[in-house]
C-alpha cells in the first residue's frame, strides 16, 4: 500500500487560539472545508465536546464516513483518523497550529492516506488538496484585518 501526503500551509491574521477554535469545532470545520460535518459521538473531557473521543460524521457527496479525534491541545494541535465508512486502509490527519509576530498564526495540516485499491489514494489525495487548502485559504480571507 502507497502512502500519499497533502499537505497544506496557512497563514492566518488571527492568533492560533482562535484558529484553533474554528477548526476544533466539528459544525464549524464542516463549512470552512464546504461539506456538511456533524459531532455524533461527544469526547468525555469535561467542558470540550469535540476533543479527543468526540466523532465526526462526514457527508461527502453520495458517501459518507466518520473521523475520530486522537489528541487535541489547545491551541497547538488536532489530530484524528477516519474510523468508519471508507475504502481507504489509512487516513490520519495533523493540524499544528502556531502563533506568528503581530498577533497572527500559521497551520500546518498533514494528511497521510493510503488504500489497497490501485490509484485510489492519488485520487483522494488531489481531492483533498484542492478541497482543503481551497477552504483553509477562503477561511483565512475572511480574518483579513
Amino acid at each position: 500500500m502507497k502512502i500519499h501526503e497533502v499537505k497544506i500551509y496557512q497563514e492566518f491574521d488571527a492568533p492560533a487560539e482562535v484558529v484553533w477554535e474554528a477548526f476544533s469545532d466539528h459544525a464549524n470545520l464542516g463549512k470552512i472545508m464546504g461539506t456538511k460535518m456533524e459531532r455524533i459521538v461527544e469526547s468525555p473531557e469535561a467542558g470540550n465536546p469535540n476533543g479527543v473521543g468526540s466523532v465526526r460524521l462526514i457527508h461527502a457527496g453520495p458517501t459518507s464516513f466518520e473521523e475520530t479525534v486522537v489528541k487535541a491541545e489547545k491551541p497547538g494541535c488536532i489530530e484524528y483518523k477516519i474510523t468508519r465508512g471508507t475504502p481507504l486502509k489509512h487516513h490520519y490527519g495533523k493540524m499544528a497550529f502556531k502563533n506568528l509576530p503581530g498577533g497572527r498564526s500559521s497551520l500546518d495540516y498533514t494528511i497521510t492516506i493510503g488504500s489497497n485499491i490501485p490509484f485510489l489514494g492519488g485520487l483522494v489525495k488531489n481531492m483533498l488538496q484542492k478541497g482543503i487548502g481551497g477552504g483553509v485559504a477562503k477561511y483565512a480571507r475572511s480574518l483579513k484585518k
